[in-house]
């Protein structure tokens, strides 16, 4: 009997469904890590629409506190604290097609053609992965572009409000490069140049020594700021988990030599106290694990960032994310099949001075 059309579309959408958990093959990854992927999966906020992401931040307090004298005159005021976070949301998509031809010559091997399926769908959910894990990594092509997510270093500037490197420790961050060999100063909406409060810590450091360490330990204590005990912090503050240090796999050697300079029988975990490392042989600092991320290989200034994804929100769609649609006929070649998947996220920073910080050289 003759396979029309419309069973072609059934048997992917049922075989898309029921996949058999034994069929196995091996993917040569181009990745060690895929950050971006695990961020978006394991740490991402949902949130349900708008055509932008909101929040506030306040930068200051209103200045009215004072000792005084019995019956002294009060002077109140209002200020403007409140300022606005805006960050555009970011369209993604993938697909991954299948030819009728493909469909017909396996008909009779179920097993096959689910093999087949489950092959080209790992392929564009594989794509996906990689320009999540590229554009993590990657400030915005320009100030005004919309298109791309804002990246670590977006967020994380190793510049001045002049536009120089820095060459001291402390809240100096505010100039962000972006793709085309622009920069600009306004971040999520607000400008760090008029903001001394919306700059990102940042220090330079010249080698992976205890000169580092020490100022990694200053910016980590600098960077943790804790709400008065008599004050409701209406951040709703999670665990500790989401912090983490991201560099180059070379930057990661070179800590972990320098953790064997310290203790060359690793008879311990705990290599003078915050320096460690674990039964994987990946070294942490201050307690936090430092992942090596393929992407800042070769990246100018040699950054280490120290993050708090508790703080950078992964954000996601609600109802547009990793949404896949119906095979559908591909526009001139009818006897492919594609199936596009798409969604919309963003990355949202709540706070610039309790973020995180980085670590950079000279050049």
């Amino acid at each position: 009997m003759a396979i029309q059309i419309g069973d072609y579309s059934d048997l992917i959408a049922t075989t898309l469904n029921d996949m058999p958990d034994k069929e196995q093959f091996e993917i040569t990854w181009d990745d060690n890590r895929y950050e971006a992927a695990r961020i978006y999966q394991e740490e991402r906020i949902v949130v349900d629409g708008g055509p932008a992401i909101e929040r506030r931040v306040v930068f200051d307090d209103n200045g009215t506190a004072n000792y005084r004298y019995m019956a002294d005159t009060d002077t109140p005021s209002i200020t403007q604290g409140v300022h606005e976070i805006l960050v555009p949301w970011c369209l993604i998509n993938g697909s991954y097609s299948y030819d009728e031809f493909a469909i017909i010559n396996q008909k009779n091997s179920a097993k096959g053609f689910i093999s087949l399926l489950k092959v080209e769908r790992t392929r564009g959910l594989w794509s996906l992965a990689s320009l999540m894990e590229q554009r993590l990594w990657l400030t915005p092509t320009s100030a005004t572009d919309r298109k791309y997510p804002m990246g670590i270093p977006y967020y994380l500037n190793v510049k001045n409000a002049a536009g120089d490197v820095n060459d001291t420790e402390g809240f100096v961050g505010a100039t962000i490069d972006y793709q085309d060999g622009s920069t600009g100063t306004a971040c999520a909406g607000i400008d760090a140049s008029v903001e001394t409060m919306w700059r990102n810590y940042a220090l330079l450091y010249t080698g992976v020594n205890n000169a580092l360490l020490k100022s990694f330990r200053l910016a980590f204590m600098y960077t943790n700021f804790k709400a008065p005990l008599f004050v409701n912090d209406p951040n709703q503050k999670q665990s500790e988990k989401g912090k983490r240090v991201y560099t180059s796999p070379e930057t990661v050697a070179d800590l972990m030599d320098l953790a064997d300079q310290r203790d060359d029988m690793h008879s311990s975990k705990e290599v003078l106290g915050n320096l460690r490392v674990d039964d994987g042989g990946l070294v942490t600092l201050n307690r936090l694990p430092v992942v090596p991320i393929n992407s800042l290989t070769g990246v100018a200034y040699s950054p280490i960032y120290c993050v708090d994804l508790n703080i950078l929100q992964p954000v996601v769609h609600d109802g547009y994310w990793m949404k896949e649609t119906p095979p559908l006929r591909t526009f001139g070649k009818h006897t492919m099949y594609s199936v596009y998947i798409d969604g919309a996220h963003q990355n949202l920073l709540l706070n610039r001075r309790s973020f995180g910080f980085v670590c950079h050289k000279a050049s």
